[in-house]
């Protein structure tokens, strides 16, 4: 376990929180390609930062805590999801203290998983998860205090055979460095934190990060793998159900705006045609994101 120390100052942001994690991880990725996973939603911004430093791809790993009835912070347990697999860690020094343990760990855990498939679906605008099989996976939160999230994306990703996982985060509470570095080949983070109350007493500012700041940064990500795509795979379901109806010609033409559009993020794509041989394409604020439309002029 490595645990790199960092002079106890406050981040001012997020984007400060990754730039230090970044650093904090060049010692160990300098001769890796690895695969950066968030856990959305605080953990995002940090990660697309540690990503694009790192040039390195950029997914989601799905995480709920299970909080406690009429305690919702405190953690029970948490579940993970990546590619619709589930996997459950319980923290069985909390569930000693509740009453009716497994009825409140069953019930809470429904409503989560809920959640869980929504922001899923959400997040990934079709699109499969990138496979971690065989490959060093970097997993990233904004800040971890009691370990039950981190050890619930740690048991998902090993479940889909990772070779090797490094935890990270720019604070680390309490004991949470120990409950989850024994689960990791490394842990990194800037400062460990253990004398703070709660992960954003680490930041000067800590908004809650929206489901639109999520799905911005991680289409900005796509788009900047889309540089050497070499099939369909990464774009948009829609994109691809409109490239299927095309000849290979025409759809090679297209591809180039297509990935202009994922990079972006914001617009659709609009194909306007004269009824003659020239036919244009462009990403339009005319179309929706994820939409083609096509238009006589």
């Amino acid at each position: 376990m490595q645990i790199t120390l960092k002079e106890p100052a406050r981040y001012s942001d997020r984007e400060d929180a990754g730039r230090s994690l970044a650093a904090a991880l060049e010692p160990v990725l300098a001769a890796i390609e690895p695969l950066i996973l968030a856990l959305p939603r605080g953990g995002v911004p940090v990660a697309a930062v540690v990503a694009d430093v790192h040039r390195a791809p950029l997914d989601v790993v799905m995480v709920r805590k299970i909080g406690v009835p009429d305690y919702p912070e405190l953690a029970m347990g948490a579940i993970a999801s990546i590619g619709g697999r589930i996997e459950t860690v319980r923290n069985p020094h909390v569930l000693d203290e509740v009453r009716d343990p497994e009825g409140a760990f069953a019930a809470v855990a429904a409503r989560e998983e809920e959640e869980l498939a929504r922001r899923e679906a959400l997040y990934r605008e079709g699109q499969e998860p990138l496979s971690v099989a065989g490959r060093c996976v970097v997993i990233v939160d904004d800040g971890v205090a009691t370990g039950a999230t981190m050890r619930a994306a740690i048991t998902a990703v090993r479940a889909q055979g990772a070779d090797r996982v490094i935890a990270a985060a720019p604070v680390f509470l309490s004991s949470a460095a120990d409950s989850v570095g024994e689960l990791v080949d490394e842990l990194i983070s800037p400062w460990p934190g253990t004398n703070l109350s709660a992960v954003g007493s680490a930041y000067e500012a800590f908004p809650q990060v929206s489901d639109d700041e999520v799905r911005r940064l991680l289409q900005k990500a796509r788009g900047r793998s889309l540089g050497t795509m070499t099939d369909y795979s990464d774009l948009p379901e829609s994109y691809r159900a409109y490239l299927a109806g095309l000849d290979d010609s025409t759809a090679a033409a297209l591809m180039p705006v297509l990935k202009q559009s994922v990079a972006g993020g914001e617009h659709g794509v609009l194909i306007t045609t004269n009824l003659g041989p020239d036919t244009q394409a462009e990403v339009s604020p005319e179309v929706p994101y994820g939409e083609v439309r096509e238009t006589v002029r």
